[in-house]
């Protein structure tokens, strides 16, 4: 599949992701809802894992720690992610989340050298001033909590697909969303575990919410991870990246569209401002 198409697709299901937060942060707490999503994202992985030996690169000294590295941080900000979605809305935690691009930006040319032109440095003060105005018109709200929630995750999620870029030539997209999901699993259960015993976690078995979670498993971290490792071995990170944080224009849709909210002026605003950002860089 080519990386551009693998990335279309990736950019539609990641649009889902904020409400499937939404609806699973209902019924558990955002760090066992995150996790529970690892391990069934696991077992939806693990056939392919076996076949042609493909774990074994889980523990090799030369993958296993960039993958621990993906792992540790992908896992802590999807928890955060998800627990912010308890404070603000879906469409918010979407328009919040476009600040990666300038994360991806600056991380991007210190670690792996690559070179963002005077333009794009234009182009993401558009997405700052975008996701700022929504922050400055939800200071006066619950939500403010659940945006700067948000505003903390980008770099995590970079720094994971830093590490990713740093991983030997060879390795598929199915081995390197394996091996993501097996340490994040590893790197959240004593978080878990804490949590259960003196913390605060929520877990639920009803119907609902097993479903919910298992839609959480195989979208977004099964097929997800694999269409976005198809995209971004194929393409500069930094684009990829700009290109992928356009989504919000349709979780802002389908959060309308499912009643989950209704969209302000100023959510179309912000909005409107740093899709324009985020598609400049996409096209330098």
């Amino acid at each position: 599949m080519p990386p551009l198409v693998a990335l279309i697709i990736d950019w539609i299901l990641t649009a889902f992701w904020p409400l499937i937060g939404a609806v699973g942060s209902r019924h558990y707490s955002g760090l066992l809802f995150s996790t529970g999503g690892l391990l069934v994202g696991f077992l939806c992985l693990l056939p392919w894992l076996v076949q042609k030996g493909r774990w074994r690169a889980l523990f090799s000294r030369r993958t296993a720690p960039n993958l621990f590295m993906m792992g540790l941080f992908s896992g802590g900000a999807s928890a955060i992610f998800i627990t912010a979605l308890n404070y603000t809305t879906p469409a918010n935690a979407a328009i919040m989340a476009q600040v990666e691009v300038l994360y991806s930006a600056l991380l991007c040319a210190m670690l792996l050298k690559e070179k963002n032109p005077a333009t794009q440095s234009l182009a993401s003060l558009l997405v700052v001033a975008g996701t700022g105005m929504i922050m400055f018109n939800d200071l006066s709200t619950p939500r403010w909590k659940g945006d700067l929630m948000i505003l903390v995750t980008p770099w995590m999620f970079q720094l994971s697909h830093i590490a990713a870029k740093r991983l030997p030539k060879g390795l598929d997209p199915i081995t390197i969303s394996g091996g993501r999901v097996f340490y994040g699993i590893l790197a959240m259960a004593p978080i878990c575990v804490y949590s259960v015993v003196w913390g605060d976690a929520r877990w639920s078995w009803e119907p609902q919410a097993l479903a919910i979670l298992g839609v959480q498993g195989l979208m977004m971290s099964c097929l997800n991870f694999i269409l976005w490792y198809m995209a971004i071995f194929g393409m500069d990170l930094a684009k990829a990246t700009a290109i992928m944080l356009s989504y919000p224009a349709l979780t802002v849709v389908f959060s309308w569209a499912l009643g989950h909210e209704q969209i302000s002026g100023m959510q179309i605003a912000g909005l409107v401002i740093t899709m324009t950002g985020a598609s400049w860089v996409s096209r330098l």
